[in-house]
């Protein structure tokens, strides 16, 4: 009997254990599925080709850059915007900075077939014109050396340096030396075909109070398009008590992961997280809000547990009138 029984207890422990195991072992591949997701705003066939990467979380990142690199190519960016929260401690800032200048060299077009000079990293600019130019293979559809880079700062990012202000000024002047525009409460204006653009950085929502003077500053009262970007989708909220007529027409933002790891009853967003716009069913991928398009990336990394479900990871092409 003693012998029935422990069999049947090795049994029960079997029968829960592998399906258990088989999950993690999904959830472990699912955050390595990295996704090239693809919004079309327009069919015009000079459209600005606009990257966003969000939540990148170098610490428990499951997607090496191998995986990244032919999906950056497949998208060919003018413009690569990233939406915060890259590092958690200031211990990760060395290798931030390196992932960072590889996803900057990775995205310069290939040498000519002609004997020319090698583009350095940095050579674009942060005002440097965008303009339209037949691309060789693999190669960013502008006459620039490498897309224009755009990147804002979220949660994690503050709280890394939050008792260390002197660290995060060298991690400042560390990205700016890649060429990587750093866009906090500040517009930059720039030409893509003829055509003038704008885009906006705006400060995380849930560390900092919208600043609707600093952030504007600068934009030229006409533009073909506006792109606005933050990490918290919260800003959003933000943006639709602005006059009707302000743009922008796109907002750009992260943070929910998608919900990362799927729960019943959308329980994270119900029960654990107080951001209001996840509470009005604005979770992940394109909405229509106050006005604008909101996109909510899914984004890259993981944060508590290198694990994914019901969310892989993305990086996202919007075409862009």
């Amino acid at each position: 009997m003693q012998g029935a029984a422990a069999v049947g207890a090795l049994t029960a422990l079997f029968v829960f254990l592998v399906p258990l195991l088989l999950l993690f072992r999904h959830m472990r591949r699912e955050a390595a599925a990295l996704r090239l997701e693809t919004v079309r705003l327009t069919e015009e066939p000079d459209a600005l080709r606009l990257v966003q990467i969000s939540d990148v979380h170098l610490k428990l990142l499951r997607v090496p850059m191998p995986q990244i690199v032919p999906l950056l190519r497949e998208a060919a960016p003018d413009v690569v915007i990233l939406t915060g929260d890259y590092i958690d401690s200031p211990a990760e800032m060395d290798r931030f900075v390196e992932w960072l200048g590889a996803l900057i060299d990775f995205a310069i077009p290939a040498p000519p077939a002609s004997p020319a000079p090698p583009v350095p990293t940095t050579s674009a600019a942060p005002l440097a014109p965008v303009t339209s130019a037949a691309p060789p293979a693999f190669a960013p559809a502008t006459d620039t050396a490498s897309p224009l880079f755009l990147l804002c700062f979220g949660n994690h990012d503050h709280r890394a340096f939050d008792r260390d202000p002197a660290r995060a000024k060298a991690f400042l002047k560390r990205i700016k030396r890649l060429g990587v525009v750093v866009m906090e409460d500040r517009t930059l204006s720039f030409w893509h075909g003829g055509k003038l653009y704008a885009a906006t950085g705006f400060k995380d929502a849930g560390q900092f109070p919208y600043d609707a003077r600093a952030a504007f500053r600068g934009l030229p009262k006409a533009v073909r398009y506006h792109i606005g970007f933050s990490h918290n989708p919260d800003r959003a909220l933000d943006l639709a008590r602005e006059r009707a007529d302000r743009p922008p027409e796109l907002f750009l933002c992260g943070h929910f992961h998608g919900g990362q790891i799927w729960m019943p009853f959308h329980f994270e967003y119900n029960c654990l997280r107080k951001e209001k716009l996840c509470r009005m069913g604005m979770r992940r991928g394109l909405h229509s809000f106050g006005g604008r398009l909101v996109y909510i990336s899914r984004g890259l990394g993981c944060v508590l547990f290198p694990l994914r479900l019901g969310s892989k990871p993305e990086i996202t092409l919007f075409l862009i009138r």
